[in-house]
Order: C-alpha cells, then sequence, then structure tokens
C-alpha cells in the first residue's frame, strides 16, 4: 500500500513471466470504474492510474477549521493471459489497495513517488517548521502519523506546536497586524492537504466586468420619432468578477516554496468575511527572493473569484 500524489502519474508495471497481455480493473471510493485490458510489449505491461483516479478527488477547502483531509480510496487487481488480447489462459493476482493524495511530486524526483507514511510534514513550510499566524489565532497543521494524516490543532496563543510523530516541532510565527486585517487563505498543498496561509500587509480589492453589445434600431415608426432615453447601444451578457491584490509579510527564505506551491495549486481559497470563496491565482510568474540579493522577502499575489458576481448558474 502506497499514499500516491494524484496530480502526478502513477505507474503499474506487470512483468509476470509468459504473459502475452494484462487487465486491470480499477476500483476507486469502493466502486469499479475502469477495466484495461493492454498486450504486453517484451514482457512488460503498463497501466496509469494515477490520472484516472484524480478525476473522483472530490474538493473540499477543509471545513472551516480545516478538520478534513480528502483522499481517494483506489483499489486494482491485475489478471495476465498466455493469449494476446485477453486469450489463453488467465490468473488473476491478488488486490492492491492505494489512498490518493491530491498532492504532486516534482520532475527530478522520478515516477512513482509517494508520501512517507511514518514521518512526514504534510503542512509545506519549505522544510523550516515554520508558521506564521496572527495574534490570539488558532489554526492547524497536519502531518503523517503510522500511514495517517494527522491534523494537529494550534491553539490561539501557542508559539510551538510538536508533531503527533514527535519528531519535530513547528515554531509558530504571531504576526501583530495594527494597521490592515489579514486576509485568510486556503490552498490544498503539493502534499494533498489543506492548509491555511495569511497576508497580513495591504489589501486592494477590484471589480472586472465584461459584456456584449450591439446597436439597434430605437426608431419608432408609428411615430416617425424615437425616445431619448432608449439604449441605442445594447449590453447584454453582462457579467464581473471581483479580484484581490493580495500583499505578504517579511518571510523567512523557505517560505519561497510555500509562494509556489499556492501558485501551483488547483484549490484555492480566500476568506472574505465568515464565507471561504474559491478563487483563482492570476499570478503566473514568480521571481524568487533571497537573503542575499533581497534581504527582506515579500510577495504580492494577485487571486480572482473563481464565480461571477452575478448568480447566473442555470
Amino acid at each position: 500500500m502506497a499514499n500516491i500524489l494524484l496530480r502526478s502519474p502513477f505507474f503499474v508495471t506487470v512483468t509476470t513471466a509468459g504473459h502475452l497481455s494484462a487487465q486491470l480493473a480499477l476500483t476507486i471510493d469502493g466502486t469499479l470504474r475502469y477495466t484495461i485490458l493492454k498486450n504486453a510489449v517484451s514482457n512488460r505491461t503498463v497501466f496509469e492510474i494515477g490520472t484516472l483516479a484524480k478525476d473522483y478527488y472530490i474538493d473540499d477547502y477543509g471545513g472551516s477549521t480545516g478538520a478534513t483531509f480528502d483522499t481517494v480510496a483506489i483499489s486494482y487487481v491485475v489478471t495476465t493471459f498466455t493469449a494476446v488480447d485477453g486469450g489463453g489462459t488467465s490468473t488473476a493476482q491478488g488486490a492492491v489497495t492505494h489512498t490518493g493524495f491530491y498532492g504532486y511530486s516534482q520532475f527530478w524526483g522520478g515516477v512513482n513517488q509517494d508520501i512517507d507514511p511514518d514521518d512526514f510534514e504534510l503542512t509545506n513550510t519549505g522544510g523550516s517548521q515554520v508558521i506564521y499566524l496572527p495574534d490570539n489565532t488558532a489554526g492547524f497543521a497536519w502531518d503523517m502519523n503510522s500511514g495517517t494524516p494527522t491534523r494537529v490543532a494550534i491553539g490561539t496563543s501557542d508559539t510551538s506546536k510538536a508533531a503527533t510523530s514527535g519528531n519535530y516541532t513547528w515554531t509558530i510565527e504571531r504576526i501583530c497586524s495594527a494597521k490592515y486585517t489579514p486576509i485568510q487563505m486556503r490552498f490544498i498543498n503539493k502534499n494533498g492537504a489543506p492548509q491555511d496561509f495569511y497576508f497580513f500587509l495591504k489589501s486592494v480589492e477590484t471589480v472586472n466586468t465584461q459584456s456584449e453589445t450591439f446597436k439597434r434600431n430605437i426608431f419608432v415608426q408609428s411615430s416617425s420619432n424615437y425616445s431619448t432615453t432608449d439604449h441605442q447601444t445594447k449590453t447584454f451578457n453582462k457579467t464581473g468578477k471581483k479580484r484581490f491584490t493580495l500583499n505578504t509579510n517579511y518571510l523567512i527564505e523557505a517560505y519561497n516554496d510555500v509562494i509556489e506551491d499556492i501558485m501551483l495549486s488547483e484549490y484555492v481559497w480566500v476568506k472574505i468575511g465568515s464565507d471561504f470563496h474559491p478563487v483563482t491565482v492570476i499570478t503566473s510568474s514568480l521571481v524568487k527572493k533571497t537573503s542575499v540579493n533581497d534581504r527582506l522577502m515579500q510577495y504580492t499575489l494577485e487571486v480572482e473569484d473563481a464565480n461571477d458576481i452575478i448568480n447566473n448558474i442555470l
């Protein structure tokens, strides 16, 4: 059993001696979803299951306290055949089970990377074990303990918190923002874990609209006149979205990895008032700062509501 990362391919390779074809029956969250038959090439049959299982991930911002860690239950059975196209004698192998995390591996790590089941910091701090939180604000972190994602609650006054595995301790950096109200962002990070990140400096909200127009005839033939209050240029399909420009506090260099992670995340939310709004990260380019080149490291990210202001759901 492995904890696999669904945003990167995960290969199942069959090398049973003498097989000329193989079938993979893939069950996701308890339901048989795919039955795939392939012919072997040089006694090797390869199936890719990561992208198939990814389609069944249900996005969730983790609830108001980040207490939900969504995964996908994966199991498969491989059957080999002594002839092509599923012919000849069949032999079924034992079922293999995995847990799918909505994360990704990086190119230089090679194929079939997974998450250590015994001790792994699921919250991304760039390896620093530093978490930034506003004063008097509770938070959370995630780590792997005995194969299970485990939520660690951070109290409103905590300045450190031990991981459940006991192998490391997070340092909680409390930020006092007297002038600006911190903006809370939540995203699904590269390990598939919900993670909070706060923007402590100036934030700006703008509204962007778009529409279509056509020029119409407003002349009324029966009166040989027109009304000066009628629109000769008619607007239709008017929509709009809110956009937010967010600024971080001054960060340690390790947090370059966290900002990159936010930009690569497919699920991001920003808390507006008491509600989490799904957003799209508009910022598409990042110049990573270093203590040597820049001394103080601070970033600006632009995000946009994933939904229109006007309710147009049909």
